[in-house]
């Protein structure tokens, strides 16, 4: 093979791995596991763990802003004092979400589907309870959530629900 043709070969294996990582754009490191990640337009939403994640070990956290360049990374540590969990059972379908309290706010990340609406995914912020913004998802979420995750990391339920916007 001539130098044309390395080259060749090299820029689409290179644009090959750039499309393969911009269906899976998250904020996550590369030894973190992505349990939610999804693009709001400018911003990327992430919920991401460390690979030891199991009921007794590890860490989550929620991560928003521009790719590579997060506004937000909550919690700094004991995340399990402030994360929780949810599922939903709705006709033909059902979802997940996953909630990051903060004093007087909510970030919750949540991915569902039903019969005669389909899927809705993104992050809802709340204020004293009430929702304050709704960033849906631009692309097909990359998610995790659901009753076998927060089992087997040991996420509790939230004792507040949450409605899809």
């Amino acid at each position: 093979m001539h130098q044309n043709g390395r080259l060749m070969l090299i820029a689409a294996m290179l644009s090959a791995a750039s499309a393969a990582q911009g269906a899976t754009q998250s904020q996550c490191g590369p030894a973190e596991k992505v349990m939610f990640s999804c693009s709001t337009g400018a911003k990327v939403v992430s919920v991401c763990a460390t690979g030891d994640l199991s009921s007794g070990v590890g860490s989550v956290s929620y991560r928003f802003g521009p790719l590579g360049h997060p506004e937000i990374t909550y919690p700094p540590n004991a995340w399990h004092d402030v994360t929780r969990s949810g599922t939903w059972t709705f006709s033909g379908g059902g979802g997940a979400w996953l909630a990051f309290h903060r004093d007087a706010f909510r970030y919750v990340v949540y991915t569902a589907i039903g019969r005669g609406w389909g899927e809705m995914s993104g992050v809802a912020v709340e204020q004293n309870g009430k929702l304050i913004a709704n960033q849906p998802c631009r692309d097909k979420p990359v998610s995790e959530l659901g009753p076998d995750l927060f089992s087997d990391a040991n996420i509790a339920g939230d004792d507040k629900d949450f409605e899809l916007p």
